[in-house]
C-alpha cells in the first residue's frame, strides 16, 4: 500500500469549517439567535467555495470525479462490507451526501434568513409579516441535512470497523490515505489563490457580521 496524498489543505479546512458552523448551528436556536444566524450566513462562504472547487480544484475534489450511478451505487452497496473496491476520493455514499449537502444548504440559509424576518422582524426580510411557515420549513430541510449527516458518520464509521487500513478517517485531518498505487495531488497556483482569497473572505465577513452590531443581516 502507498501513502497518498489525496485531500489538500483547503478541502480539509472547508470541511472543519462547515462541520464547526453546522454544530454552532445546532447547539443554537431562539436563545442564541444571533449566533444561529451568524453561523449560518457564515456557512455561505465555505458552502461557495466547494461549489466552485468542485470544478476548479485538485483531482478527487471535482464534480467529475465522484463516482456517481445506479451502477456505482450498486457495486459499493455490494462490496461495502468486503472492501473488494476501494476508493481513493469519495465513495458513492458520501459523493451523493455531498452534492445533496449542497443543493440543501442554501434552502436552509434561505428559509432561515425569511424566518429571522418573519418571526423577528430582523434581517434583510425584516418587513415580512410574521408567519410560521418559513420557520417550519427551514426546521424540515435541516432535519433533512442532519440526517445526510447522520450517514456521512455511519458510513465513515463502518468504514473504520471494516476497511481500518484505509485509512479513510485520518486523511480528513492530515490528508493522507493508503492507496494500492501513489495518487498524491499538488495544487496550481491558481488553486492556492482561489483558496487564500475565500480564506480572507471568510475572516472579513465573520468580522463584519460578530462586530458590526447594526449589519443587516442579522439585526
Amino acid at each position: 500500500m502507498n501513502q497518498s496524498y489525496i485531500w489538500t489543505l483547503p478541502t480539509r479546512i472547508f470541511h472543519w469549517s462547515f462541520a464547526l458552523l453546522i454544530t454552532i448551528c445546532l447547539l443554537t436556536d431562539d436563545d442564541l439567535m444571533a449566533v444561529h444566524a451568524i453561523s449560518g450566513y457564515l456557512i455561505l462562504v465555505p458552502l461557495t467555495f466547494r461549489f466552485f472547487w468542485g470544478f476548479w480544484g485538485p483531482k478527487y475534489s471535482k464534480f467529475k470525479d465522484f463516482p456517481l450511478g445506479i451502477q456505482r451505487a450498486k457495486n459499493f452497496a455490494k462490496n461495502v462490507l468486503t472492501g473488494d473496491e476501494i476508493y481513493v476520493g469519495h465513495n458513492p455514499l458520501a459523493s451523493y451526501v455531498m452534492l445533496s449537502i449542497l443543493i440543501i444548504a442554501p434552502i436552509i440559509i434561505f428559509t432561515g434568513t425569511l424566518a429571522l424576518g418573519s418571526e423577528e422582524a430582523q434581517g434583510i426580510f425584516a418587513s415580512l409579516e410574521k408567519d410560521k411557515i418559513f420557520k417550519k420549513v427551514h426546521e424540515f430541510f435541516a432535519n433533512f441535512l442532519y440526517l445526510l449527516l447522520f450517514l456521512h458518520l455511519g458510513g465513515i464509521f463502518v468504514d473504520r470497523l471494516i476497511h481500518k487500513k484505509h485509512k479513510t478517517l485520518n486523511s480528513i485531518f492530515n490528508g493522507y490515505k493508503n492507496t494500492k498505487k501513489d495518487e498524491s495531488i499538488k495544487l496550481n497556483l491558481f488553486q492556492k489563490s482561489f483558496s487564500l482569497f475565500f480564506m480572507f473572505l471568510f475572516l472579513i465577513f465573520a468580522s463584519y457580521l460578530i462586530f458590526n452590531t447594526t449589519n443587516q443581516f442579522i439585526y
